[in-house]
């Protein structure tokens, strides 16, 4: 299930941070409740948008670019996301 909370959306292992009526970022976590990967949907990273962090600091799991584009699994997600929440937005205008 979905949960709206304040400024987060929660979607099993997965927070969303918006700010105002923008979604920033998807934060995947582990079994430890640890970071293993952010998806940053509001700003460039190398030219990359949304782009995706790997680890638990930010991206030292990634490849020397420092980010990596979105695999179509992500994808998905990002457009799961996005439809609940401009869903969510609607209704409350």
């Amino acid at each position: 299930g979905v949960r709206l909370v304040g400024s987060e959306m929660c979607i099993r292992d997965r927070y969303v941070t918006v700010g105002g009526n923008d979604l920033l970022k998807i934060t995947y976590y582990d079994e430890q409740n640890k970071r293993k990967k952010q998806i940053d949907l509001n700003h460039p990273h190398k030219g990359i948008k949304p782009h995706v962090h790997h680890g638990y600091n930010h991206n030292e799991n990634d490849n020397s670019k420092g980010a990596t584009g979105l695999l179509p699994k992500e994808k998905k997600m990002v457009e799961k996301v996005e439809r609940i929440w401009y869903n969510h937005i609607n209704k409350k205008q």
